[in-house]
């Protein structure tokens, strides 16, 4: 875990009548908490996660081959260095122990027009109430032909009248 607040799980899912840029641009411009950023950007999603730091994949992949060359030409003076070896993986344990705790957020346009949006995975509390409040602003789809004037939707999802539903917490149980 980071230093930083703790994280909530968190899972969203609703339908509304934004486009989907629309909806990935408010939630891109929701005021992120400082150790996080928008780390990934497509046109129907977006990933929300901690600052990139220096320190990455490539850096720890490029030091682990220096120590290998580094235990192999040692070896050569004594065999005994290469029981050395398996330190070289060290620069890869930072990696391992990295806290990456990302939120997803997809807006898919429907055949109907209406746009589907799920977020999912991991935030500060601050920043998933904020989400919150965005995505429950949202218009909802206006009722057209695909809806069959009992509440549920063209693909069979069950009529909230609009609102957004969220997934409820897990317990102190589960």
């Amino acid at each position: 875990m980071s230093n930083t607040a703790a994280t909530t799980r968190y899972q969203f899912a609703t339908l509304t009548a934004s486009a989907p840029e629309a909806v990935l641009d408010g939630i891109a411009g929701i005021g992120l908490p400082e150790e996080l950023s928008v780390t990934e950007r497509g046109s129907t999603y977006l990933v929300i996660g901690p600052r990139p730091s220096g320190y990455d994949a490539r850096l720890a992949v490029a030091l682990c081959t220096l120590l290998v060359l580094t235990v192999l030409i040692m070896s050569a003076f004594s065999v005994v260095l290469i029981a050395f070896l398996p330190v070289a993986a060290a620069p890869l344990i930072p990696l391992l122990l990295r806290d990456s705790s990302d939120l997803g957020v997809g807006a898919v346009p429907e055949d109907d027009g209406v746009t589907r949006v799920t977020v999912h995975g991991q935030a500060p509390e601050r920043l998933t109430a904020a989400i919150d409040l965005f995505l429950s602003r949202l218009p909802p789809p206006a009722a057209g032909p695909g809806s069959n004037g009992n509440g549920s939707g063209a693909h069979g999802d069950t009529g909230t009248g609009g609102e957004p539903v969220r997934a409820p917490e897990p317990t102190a149980a589960e």
